[in-house]
């Protein structure tokens, strides 16, 4: 039996979906993070990011603990190697979206915000209800993330 024909008697047969008692984690839905996205890129000096910026903030949001560390760290208080940064591969998946959605575009080396994704921030920063969280914890790190700190942060350890 040829492979197209195992996968024509695999797919001739009905469907059954099943409800689920955990729906997908909030992770796993990255239209849901554009929203917070956003709020990254502008959080970069000149509101335009690199990925490892974006890496770095979405870190940081994560947890108190975290957007502490990095606090720490940018003022001098942590060292980068007591600082684990850990990357999330749904950013990748929400940063994707945005620039199909025309929220976000790529340009030498950073993404920066299009009027349309700078429209949308605009309805978040007038919604008080909207990621409250999010939006101290970014505004509490007191000056944008550059990105000779990132690759302090990031180049511990390499030789």
């Amino acid at each position: 039996m040829s492979s197209a024909e195992a996968l024509n008697q695999v797919f001739d047969q009905p469907f059954v979906f099943h409800d689920r008692p955990v729906p997908v984690g909030a992770d796993s839905r990255a239209v849901w993070r554009l929203p917070i996205l956003l709020l990254l890129v502008r959080a970069c000096r000149g509101a335009k990011a690199t990925p490892e910026q974006l890496h770095v903030l979405n870190w940081a949001i994560r947890s108190a603990d975290n957007a502490e560390a990095l606090d720490a760290f940018l003022s001098g208080r942590l060292r980068p190697e007591d600082a684990v940064v850990r990357f999330e591969p749904a950013l990748e998946r929400a940063v994707a979206l945005a620039r199909g959605f025309g929220l976000l575009s790529w340009g030498d080396r950073y993404w920066s915000l299009t009027s349309r994704g700078e429209d949308l921030l605009e309805r978040i920063d007038n919604d008080d209800d909207a990621l409250q969280v999010e939006k101290m914890t970014l505004q509490g790190l007191g000056s944008p993330l550059t990105q000779a700190a990132v690759r302090r942060l990031l180049a511990r350890g390499i030789k």
